[in-house]
């Protein structure tokens, strides 16, 4: 199954275009959304993630009006013709497409952190695992992505992140006796990424956007 990527760095629209430019290019009811963000980052990070899917609706052939689209009971949004699913951290945005299959997608900016604030995400063989890598915060965000992105292709909630278990020596995960295939993804060594699709991912392109 392939997957397209649409990718844009918000740092430099961020110095092309300015936020109320930006906005005037959503439908009115997406408009009042990116204008709850009390951070201009965040405000941008969302507009941006909406334009890369109008892009892709675009390149797809599909129907690119974002006011068509609708959420499953678990919140999930969804359009009829395609699965699409959209991450955002610090200064790079990304939305995922496919015809084919459920997906999922995180995309994290690698930072330090305190591992006690995480205790009950992994299991202590994880725990194991990250602690005693060469480098304990880049497998804290391997394992983390991997998890961020099942449970937005399955529309779960972060309260399942603690239930799912990673083989590092794997590129799929079983849940509920159903096989979910795994990819990393590369935006930079500052960054760390994954997708997680319902069928077994082929080939993967990764369209650089400029949204002008």
């Amino acid at each position: 199954m392939d997957i397209t990527i649409y990718h844009a760095q918000t740092g430099t629209l961020m110095q092309q275009e300015l936020l109320p430019v930006l906005i005037q290019r959503l439908p009115v009811s997406l408009q009042s959304r990116a204008l709850r963000y009390q951070s201009e980052l965040s405000a941008y990070n969302y507009v941006i993630g909406r334009l890369l899917l109008k892009k892709g609706l675009d390149a797809f052939g599909c129907q690119n009006d974002l006011e068509k689209i609708e959420f499953h009971e678990n919140g999930k949004p969804y359009l009829s013709d395609i699965h699409f699913n959209i991450s955002h951290s610090d200064h790079q945005v990304i939305c995922a497409f496919t015809k084919n299959s459920e997906i999922g997608v995180d995309l994290e900016k690698i930072k330090p952190i305190d591992f006690e604030d995480f205790t009950s995400i992994f299991s202590k063989r994880e725990w194991e695992i990250i602690k005693s890598s060469g480098d304990p915060i880049r497998s804290f965000y391997w394992f983390w992505t991997r998890k961020e992105s099942i449970i937005k292709a399955l529309g779960f909630s972060l309260k399942y992140l603690h239930k799912i278990e990673l083989d590092i020596t794997l590129d799929h995960v079983v849940i509920d006796c159903k096989r979910w295939f795994l990819r990393d993804l590369d935006f930079g060594y500052g960054y760390m990424g994954a997708l997680c699709s319902q069928e077994e991912i082929g080939e993967l392109e990764v369209v650089d956007h400029k949204l002008l």
